[in-house]
């Protein structure tokens, strides 16, 4: 007979400091057992995520109870959770990604031992040896001694992986684990996850099948914070005819000009001797491994890194003249960049109309009164991505996949010309993704113009036209 491992008894609850304590879990019941691993499948803000911290202790029931069955016996304390249970999420890489600490790759694998988000206790023999095999299993030991502001999204991504797996824990709770993660090293990860998931048991959220591997054969459905063993056909994007938009040449129609750029981070180089322009009528879809400096070029283009001496960058955005854009603050008007890390650096207490309204000076906090027109631009933003309900929640209780389409909002504040996008579907559910995706092409109709960046190649807008892959910091134009 199967063994328990966690029982959640009728649990209903909300999220610590929601003044309106709006039950975001209803009634659950769930026991999960030892050694069947399980997929949680549900549209962004059902619940999932929001379910995997309460198994982690993260979160106390309102009503109900929780029992996590250890060799002592059932306990309900949280630190039992705590204690048998190893987590990933999106949450936990913007922590990081927030807080830059000047830790090496090493000693991020080395806190999964003791669950910490630094390093407190010294290591042992015996760690050291755990983290350079499992290092070399996974690929990343030319990350060990670099430090945490030089890592890519995937690699940051892939490092807190292996933390977890370090810890050998009882329970494993995955949320969307493989988002930013290339195709090899997503297939690395997975090798070594079945190794282990013979002596732990698994539980993963996805929104996409391939984020779910095959050992993981229970499916459960989380639904306006309910959980069924029924399953609902999620919406797929539908194929288009639409005629390509077909890159201009002409002289004139030049957006950005970059002229033997090299960009080094934390003394390191990371973009090595680009030479590549954009012109109106073009939209980019940018390739490469994790890694590789696609994150780091689009923070260039958004004016967010810094060109080596040697190397040039010029921006003339539309309507402008021929000098272009001059100034930091008009390139940060004009050129918007949505990425994990820009999500990551944002942690104000804004309700969620507000957070969209400081796209219009595209600031890291409110420092003005924003009138009532642009209030109402913001508030359209929103409805265009299906979002408006949102506009007064805190920004600090929406889902990963809600708060991905509120910075899209945020972005088209203010019209600006030019959208840089970093793995912008991340945590989007099916019918998300299919919204996402087609908005960026109605814009690009319009006359926005998209660098679009992604690992999954269904993701890309139907208007790319043209498309270069980074290795190793060099940008090669494909077409």
């Amino acid at each position: 007979m199967p063994t328990p491992l966690v029982t959640v008894d009728h649990v209903s609850l909300f999220l610590p400091g929601d003044t309106q304590q709006k039950p975001v879990l209803r009634d659950i019941v769930w026991r999960l057992e030892r050694g069947r691993h399980c997929a949680l499948i549900g549209a962004n803000g059902a619940g999932k995520s929001t379910l995997l911290r309460l198994l982690r202790g993260e979160l106390w029931p309102c009503t109900g109870h929780i029992y996590w069955l250890t060799e002592e016996g059932a306990e309900q304390s949280p630190l039992a959770g705590r204690a048998m249970t190893a987590m990933v999420s999106p949450a936990q890489q913007r922590q990081y990604q927030r807080q830059a600490w000047d830790i090496t790759g090493r000693e991020l694998l080395l806190t999964g031992f003791d669950d910490t988000p630094l390093l407190y206790s010294d290591s042992t023999a015996s760690r050291e040896a755990s983290v350079k095999s499992l290092a070399a299993r996974l690929h990343l030991e030319g990350l060990l001694e670099r430090t945490l502001p030089t890592f890519s999204q995937g690699q940051l991504r892939l490092l807190l992986l292996g933390r977890a797996l370090l810890r050998a824990p009882s329970l494993l709770l995955l949320d969307e684990c493989a988002d930013g993660l290339d195709m090899l090293n997503k297939r690395r990860f997975y090798a070594v996850l079945e190794e282990v998931a013979a002596t732990c048991t698994v539980v993963v959220t996805s929104h996409r099948q391939d984020g779910i591997p095959a050992w993981c054969a229970q499916r459960l459905y989380v639904r306006q914070g309910r959980l069924s063993a029924m399953a609902c056909a999620p919406r797929c994007r539908t194929q288009k005819t639409r005629e390509k938009i077909s890159a201009s040449p002409a002289k004139d129609s030049l957006l950005f000009s970059l002229e033997n750029v090299t960009v080094f981070i934390d003394r390191r180089k990371v973009l090595r001797d680009i030479n590549w322009s954009m012109r109106a009528g073009e939209h980019w879809r940018i390739t490469g491994d994790n890694g590789s400096g696609k994150s780091t070029l689009l923070r260039l283009l958004a004016g967010d890194e810094f060109v080596a001496d040697g190397g040039r960058i010029r921006r003339v955005l539309p309507d402008r003249g021929n000098n272009g854009a001059q100034t930091l603050a008009d390139i940060r008007k004009r050129v918007r960049l949505v990425s994990d890390l820009s999500q990551a650096l944002y942690s104000y207490p804004l309700d969620a109309l507000e957070f969209v309204c400081t796209g219009f000076d595209n600031t890291v906090g409110v420092y003005r009164e924003y009138a009532a027109r642009e209030r109402e631009e913001a508030l359209n933003s929103m409805k265009l991505l299906d979002i408006a309900a949102l506009a007064g929640r805190s920004i600090r209780m929406l889902s990963s996949g809600q708060l991905r389409r509120l910075f899209l909002a945020r972005a088209l504040a203010g019209k600006p010309e030019i959208l840089l996008l970093d793995e912008p579907c991340s945590g989007l559910d099916a019918e998300s993704r299919t919204n996402y995706l087609d908005i960026l092409d109605k814009l690009a109709d319009q006359g926005m113009h998209l660098v679009f960046v992604t690992h999954h190649e269904d993701d890309a807008p139907l208007c790319i036209n043209r498309q270069a892959h980074m290795e190793d910091g060099r940008l090669r134009v494909i077409r």
